[in-house]
């Protein structure tokens, strides 16, 4: 048995307390995200009479039940065969009395409810909303915009024309290029990268087939066909409910100890965002396109619009350097509110994830507008992409640093004032 310390006057030192382990802090930080969740800024029923960015978490909830509750209608009059998709979209929009109403609310409720939810995630996190044990809130928010996106890539499909097999057929082969993410040039081009990392990811990925696995799970077989229509039906309809369900198990658990407004809303702000909605239901008619032709590759192949940015980093990198970026802009995303633990929440006070923030939704909007606008030079566009972001980023930590020198030299200041009028008193 070890012998006690003895401190300097004889008597054994006192015990050192040791600090809670790795687990237990987990455990706390947990426990504490859990008691502050807020999916839908229920929690912010004072802030939203007063700032109308939190009336993001009731837009979300509201365009969500409009959605669901359209496709339900929805469901009784389409047809998810191949050769009967088209034609009961058809009869949708143009023979059954006030279902292209019903279907354009349905379009448009889904695309507001991404834009609330992308809205909401930028909010949170130029606001620093997820300090303070709230990262389960910011990460959950984050997590439902992709669900919420990937939705509607299921949908998308549903309508069954040109554009949207086309599109599907681009995105689906996305999971594929995960096999070959060995085959990234910066991994290959490093002998060190490509010994360790590279013979990693071959060996694990690459050996299992998880991307191809992946993808023929996805489509119900090596390509699109009757079955992926089918697969993607249940997936667009189940994905829904079972959010659902699970979204009203935490409201009904979270109401046991009171009543909790799921939308989070003024009466008014409900009407006139139902009105606007169907108000563009009424006048931005739903395009139906044209009947999808496996044999005819239109040009250029698109997208929703929230997967343009994605179909933009395909012309750009070579196709396994895209799928890891779609795979860590998410992952990033999440990941800074664990990064950034500085105690300020305000943007100004946080000069480099504001700019990271800014940078991410510049090139967002870049990218989408580009493969608009058929703008795609592999060789020549990365480069002037490292340098803009290589600029933004740069711009970032100097500001940082000036804000720092600032704050420093400000700090200084008021403890020599407090001296010398100390000194005043003293005299």
């Amino acid at each position: 048995m070890a012998a006690p310390t003895i401190g300097s006057a004889g008597a054994p030192a006192a015990p050192r307390k040791k600090g809670p382990s790795l687990g237990q802090r987990i455990a706390v930080g947990w426990r504490k995200n859990a008691q502050n969740l807020d999916l839908f800024d229920e929690n912010a029923t004072d802030r939203v009479k007063t700032d109308p960015w939190y009336m993001l978490g009731g837009m979300s909830m509201l365009f969500w039940l409009i959605t669901i509750a359209t496709g339900t209608i929805l469901i009784f009059f389409y047809v998810p065969t191949t050769y009967q998709a088209y034609r009961s979209v058809l009869a949708i929009k143009e023979e059954i009395p006030v279902m292209w109403f019903v279907r354009a609310l349905h379009k448009y409720g889904a695309d507001a409810l991404i834009i609330s939810l992308t809205m909401r995630v930028f909010r949170m996190y130029f606001r620093g909303e997820f300090k303070n044990y709230n990262q389960l809130s910011y990460s959950l928010t984050i997590l439902g915009l992709i669900l919420a996106m990937f939705s509607g890539l299921t949908g998308y499909l549903l309508i069954w024309n040109q554009r949207a097999l086309w599109a599907t057929k681009v995105f689906a082969t996305f999971p594929t290029f995960i096999d070959d993410l060995h085959q990234i040039p910066t991994i290959e081009s490093t002998p060190i990268l490509a010994n360790t990392v590279g013979w990693l990811l071959q060996n694990t990925l690459g050996a299992l087939s998880i991307g191809k696995t992946t993808a023929t799970y996805m489509l119900a077989g090596a390509s699109i066909g009757p079955a992926t229509l089918t697969r993607f039906y249940a997936a667009h309809f189940m994905l829904s409910i079972l959010t659902l369900i699970l979204v009203e198990a935490y409201f009904a658990r979270k109401g046991a100890a009171g009543r909790v407004r799921r939308i989070n809303l003024p009466w008014y702000s409900v009407v006139a965002f139902v009105a606007i909605l169907s108000l563009v239901s009424i006048f931005v008619p739903v395009d139906l396109g044209s009947p999808a032709d496996p044999n005819v590759t239109p040009n250029p192949i698109l997208s929703d619009w929230y997967f343009l940015g994605l179909y933009q980093l395909m012309k750009l990198w070579k196709p396994t350097t895209a799928t890891l970026m779609t795979i860590l802009i998410p992952l990033v995303a999440i990941l800074c509110a664990f990064w950034d633990y500085s105690p300020e929440r305000s943007a100004w006070k946080r000069p480099v994830w504001t700019v990271v923030g800014i940078w991410a939704f510049v090139m967002w909007i870049a990218f989408s507008v580009l493969i608009c606008l058929e703008i795609a030079d592999i060789q020549r566009d990365p480069p002037i992409i490292y340098a803009v972001s290589a600029i933004m980023l740069g711009g970032g930590i100097l500001w940082n640093f000036l804000y720092r020198r600032r704050e420093a030299r400000l700090k200084r200041a008021e403890a020599a004032a407090k001296a010398a009028a100390q000194a005043a008193k003293g005299g």
